[in-house]
């Protein structure tokens, strides 16, 4: 019996330190740095999302941010609630502005030793002075947000407000850390400095993530740092050149509209457009880029196809990116893994996106051979009478010289006229003969004459 209970002892033992090492092993930690907007909070969702699951202890915002978009920061900070354990700020090295709210909505704030963190008062996009009626409701809502974050912590939320509020003074056990008319910033010592008992801010400092796992004393911690997937960093860098991208793509579109058509300088102006509206939601796709790899291909086999006819390369370039997409997909490659595949993977999608070919080409001949025999066909396929010819227009075989460059479409003047064309195939340049050989709704079709 003693030694059953001893077997017993023994085995409930080793549970409870197996259960206790897989409670307390398993941190995650994620890089938030640049300016904070729509694609760090994608990051921030994935971060929690992918910890929750793996049961992890404790997530570490490892920041260094000059602050950013409020709406981003009001939603990271939101997002960071639903972590089941416990969250922490790593001030590595700046956490100004809005970096200052996202670590006052985390459990505890560790400083780098060169850390800063602070001057959090409101200012408008550009980084100016917004009208004090509209600045005193973000204060006072950005302080009930903090409050909200911290309602067993009211010195937390105190010293935030200091940041970023100006006409807030802060006073500690009769010390005056912060006189009226000032914005609070504090550097690593600063905040760990004891005022009243206890340190004014921080938990701690730290020179890494693993320093601040092994001061928070848990059992062999197993560190994951979750790995930013390229269309998140690329999401990043889009997002910090938008506003030019939006500037180039309207200027492009309106010169080609003036210049008498819509050709190449539009469908870059709209491809530029297209690239902001993609790098905002882009984050979204991450560890499904070929999705996006696929998008980008049928749009330019669309541009090729409405806007560059006869251009060739955009049509080439958007059918490869669809057909690689498509083996990217069937080949099980995945992007989350810092590309970690080999080219049996690839080799193996693409054999069956080239399978997939080979049997359309093969049902497309079978439906040629037999659709001609068949009576249903012939309901739907349009013939035009062999007795009755279509009329050519009047203007059908005139000559006549490019006005503008026609890319495909632009101006003509031909007969003393100036007209509406759009090029056969190809670029025809202004100047240049040309040749009406056929009418579309509204403009005529040309050719250039040699």
């Amino acid at each position: 019996m003693k030694k059953i209970s001893a077997v017993l002892f023994s085995i409930l033992s080793f549970a409870e330190i197996f259960a206790g090492n897989a409670d307390g092993q398993k941190v995650y930690s994620v890089k938030i740095d640049g300016q904070i907007s729509s694609p760090q909070t994608y990051i921030v969702k994935r971060a929690v999302r992918t910890a929750n699951a793996d049961g992890a202890k404790m997530l570490v915002v490892d920041l260094d941010t000059p602050g950013g978009d409020l709406s981003s920061t009001v939603e990271i900070m939101e997002t960071l609630k639903n972590f089941g354990g416990k969250t922490v700020c790593y001030v590595n090295p700046n956490a100004i502005s809005a970096g200052s709210l996202i670590a006052a909505a985390c459990d505890e704030i560790y400083f780098a030793p060169n850390g800063i963190m602070g001057a959090a008062e409101a200012v408008d996009a550009s980084g100016g002075d917004i009208a004090e009626s509209m600045r005193r409701k973000i204060t006072s809502y950005l302080g009930a947000k903090v409050r909200s974050h911290n309602l067993d912590n009211p010195r937390r939320a105190a010293v935030q407000r200091a940041m970023n509020d100006p006409n807030f003074e802060l006073k500690i056990g009769g010390r005056t850390i912060k006189p009226k008319g000032e914005l609070l910033s504090l550097t690593a010592k600063e905040a760990a400095e004891i005022v009243d008992g206890s340190p004014l801010l921080s938990n701690g400092t730290a020179k890494s993530v693993g320093e601040i796992a092994a001061v928070k004393s848990l059992k062999n911690p197993t560190i994951t740092e979750l790995k930013i997937t390229w269309s998140e960093r690329a999401a990043k860098y889009i997002s910090a050149v938008s506003p030019v991208l939006m500037g180039i793509g309207f200027l492009l579109i309106f010169v080609d509209i003036k210049s008498g058509g819509f050709g190449l300088f539009g469908g870059i102006g709209v491809g530029a457009l297209l690239v902001v509206f993609i790098g905002a939601n882009m984050c979204g796709l991450a560890g499904h880029e070929e999705v996006l790899v696929f998008l980008l291909g049928a749009a330019l086999v669309a541009l090729e196809i409405f806007l560059l006819q006869g251009f060739v390369i955009p049509a080439l370039a958007g059918a490869a990116l669809m057909i690689g997409s498509l083996a990217w997909a069937l080949g099980g490659i995945w992007t989350t893994r810092n590309f970690e595949y080999n080219f049996g993977n690839f080799a193996d999608g693409l054999a069956q996106v080239v399978l997939g070919l080979l049997l359309a080409l093969a049902m497309l001949a079978a439906l040629w051979k037999f659709l001609p025999k068949c009576a249903f066909a012939k309901k739907l396929v349009l013939e035009t009478p062999r007795d009755k010819p279509a009329i050519p227009s009047a203007d059908i075989g005139k000559t006549g010289t490019a006005l503008t460059d026609l890319m495909p479409s632009g101006r003509a003047a031909v007969g003393g006229k100036t007209l509406e064309v759009v090029a056969e195939f190809g670029h025809i340049r202004a100047g240049e003969k040309i040749e009406i050989v056929g009418k579309k709704d509204f403009n005529f079709t040309v050719r250039k004459v040699d």
